[in-house]
């Protein structure tokens, strides 16, 4: 008696517990079940002798459904188990494509502050044509123009200003990776060198360069201005 009313109690407990997946159908069912099993207890506390066989009856039809409910929560909880698999691998596939735009992100940022920065260094250049120029044009004149020492002494103190001025804006230029582009006694590379004018007098061979018109300038990863020259050519 004492053992069937364990079993009892043990079953009750079973039903009662939660089942957050159960649909309103099998909570319907469970208690249509709790029913029937608080007659099943009536009748035991009634009569503690062996159940009848309609008791007996019941009981296994108690235990077919509860064998079926089982099943089902089974079955639900695969599904819920399945659901949250595919809920998790599309949270990683968030993950990892929010990863990859973040570094897609951080790369277009470097590269537009280094486009930024090439085309600050870029308008530094007719500055540097311009001292250039300008050290070149004194430096002729007191080398070829007879003048007093008087007069001389300020000019070349003039040119060694430009020449500083110029070595100061090279190292800037420097500072970056910008340099000038080689050109005198190379070969002619369109990608670095623009030609503007040809020399027949066989001085040197086809597609070498003998004079520079203006200076070109360089990055590692890009030329910021192409040095403009003169090329041999043969008749």
């Amino acid at each position: 008696m004492s053992e069937n009313k364990g079993f009892l109690r043990n079953l009750t407990a079973f039903f009662t517990e939660p089942m957050p997946v159960l649909t309103q159908h099998e909570l319907e069912m469970i208690q249509n079940l709790n029913q029937k099993l608080e007659l099943v207890g009536q009748h035991f506390e009634a009569s503690p002798t062996v159940p009848p066989a309609p008791f007996e009856a019941k009981l296994d039809d108690l235990s077919e459904q509860v064998r079926k409910l089982a099943k089902t929560q089974f079955k639900a909880n695969t599904l819920q188990e399945s659901q949250l698999s595919q809920s998790q691998e599309s949270l990683d596939n968030l993950k990892n494509i929010l990863a990859q735009q973040e570094k897609q992100l951080a790369q277009q940022h470097v590269q537009a502050i280094e486009a930024t920065r090439l085309e600050l260094l870029k308008n530094l250049l007719p500055v540097m044509d311009s001292l250039d120029a300008a050290f070149e044009i004194g430096k002729r004149q007191v080398v070829t123009l007879p003048m007093p020492m008087e007069v001389k002494k300020p000019v070349v103190a003039w040119l060694d200003g430009i020449r500083l001025a110029r070595l100061r804006l090279l190292d800037v230029l420097g500072g970056y990776e910008v340099k000038p582009i080689v050109t005198v006694g190379e070969m002619f590379d369109p990608h670095r060198h623009v030609a503007v004018g040809v020399d027949t007098t066989g001085r040197a061979a086809e597609g070498i360069i003998v004079s520079e018109e203006r200076r070109g300038y360089a990055a590692p990863a890009k030329v910021l201005r192409e040095a403009a020259v003169v090329v041999a050519r043969a008749n």
